[in-house]
């Protein structure tokens, strides 16, 4: 399993599969962006406050907030 963020809404999905691209409310369609596996450590960006559960870093691409995710392990 995967984590997906959306880098328009911000919206977090943890999906096998690239999550459906339609009716983002932001406008049109999710950008979907592919943080990395599920797993069981915490991770937070301090710049978009996403919090996903992943054994590694997770992506820095496509930060909501703009350029790449800043991550900590909580």
């Amino acid at each position: 399993m995967k984590n997906w963020q959306c880098s328009k809404c911000t919206a977090l999905v943890q999906e096998d599969n690239r999550p459906t691209v339609f009716n983002c409310p932001k406008g049109s369609s999710h950008n979907w962006t592919d943080l990395g596996n599920v797993g069981s450590k915490s991770w937070q960006c301090s710049k978009c406050a996403a919090l996903v559960k992943s054994d590694s870093r997770p992506s820095v691409f496509n930060c909501p907030q703009g350029s790449s995710h800043n991550w900590t392990q909580l």
